[in-house]
């Protein structure tokens, strides 16, 4: 069996020869290494023959681990399959969700596990896409780092390639937002300038306690036991007095 490569529309298509040609999906990607990378960046779409995109729900999705960052912040995107099915061809960039994916993916990529960095046109390591289209993947992941001078919303978009007839083109993640870091800084600074607030109020609550004091003043009653008790004492002296007196009278 002969293995031939044709260049097609500016990418490759992997073909066997069996008596006449028929062509077997290999992907977009493998044009990149004789320099056709700006149709794959545009397009993000593979070459069949005779074959267009699944209309079919797609098996795979891109989940980004968080849903807002800060300018210049990173996250973590994870390409997985959401079925038992595998995928063998991938292709990841981030775009600016309020203007046209012909505006350019934006942000940096680092390497992902399984696969390689790309450099499209207008931007450094601003795709990923997988560098073996024979190994099965069912989890990707890569970092993905927000550009310092962006504020707004960001979509990835995903290639997802499972074979021949089966691939699934720009499936979109969730959309991520990404704020301005003076912003994040000055949220931070008026969350920390309530907190001293609240103790100011515990001083306030002592002023409660002099009622106490005044209670122990009301012990008066003490003292006229000991009125009692000297009255008592006299009237027995005095009793006594008269009872002498009566005696010698006798």
């Amino acid at each position: 069996m002969l293995l031939l490569f044709l260049a097609v529309g500016g990418l490759f298509q992997h073909c066997m020869a069996v008596g006449t040609y028929w062509c077997v999906f290999v992907s977009v990607l493998e044009a990149y290494a004789n320099g056709n990378l700006t149709d794959a960046c545009s397009t993000m779409t593979p070459v069949h023959e005779n074959a267009q995109p699944s209309n079919e729900p797609c098996l795979y999705e891109t989940a980004p681990s968080q849903t807002a960052i800060v300018q210049g912040g990173t996250l973590t995107i994870t390409l997985r399959n959401i079925t038992n099915y595998s995928f063998k061809g991938y292709m990841t960039m981030a775009f600016d969700a309020s203007q046209p994916d012909d505006a350019g993916p934006i942000g940096t990529f680092s390497m992902p596990t399984d696969g390689q960095i790309l450099s499209c046109p207008n931007g450094v390591n601003n795709a990923i896409s997988h560098q073996d289209n024979n190994s099965i993947k069912r989890n990707v992941q890569a970092n993905w780092t927000a550009p310092v001078d962006f504020v707004g919303t960001v979509v990835f978009k995903t290639t997802f390639v499972r074979g021949l007839t089966a691939y699934w083109v720009k499936e979109p993640s969730e959309n991520v937002t990404v704020n301005s870091s003076t912003d994040s800084t000055d949220e931070d600074t008026s969350t920390t300038s309530t907190t001293p607030i609240t103790p100011t109020t515990t001083p306030t609550e002592t002023t409660t306690a002099p009622p106490t004091t005044t209670m122990t003043t009301t012990v008066p009653p003490c003292g006229s036991a000991s009125s009692f008790s000297f009255s008592w004492i006299t009237g027995f002296i005095l009793l006594m007095m008269a009872f002498s007196s009566t005696t010698v009278a006798v």
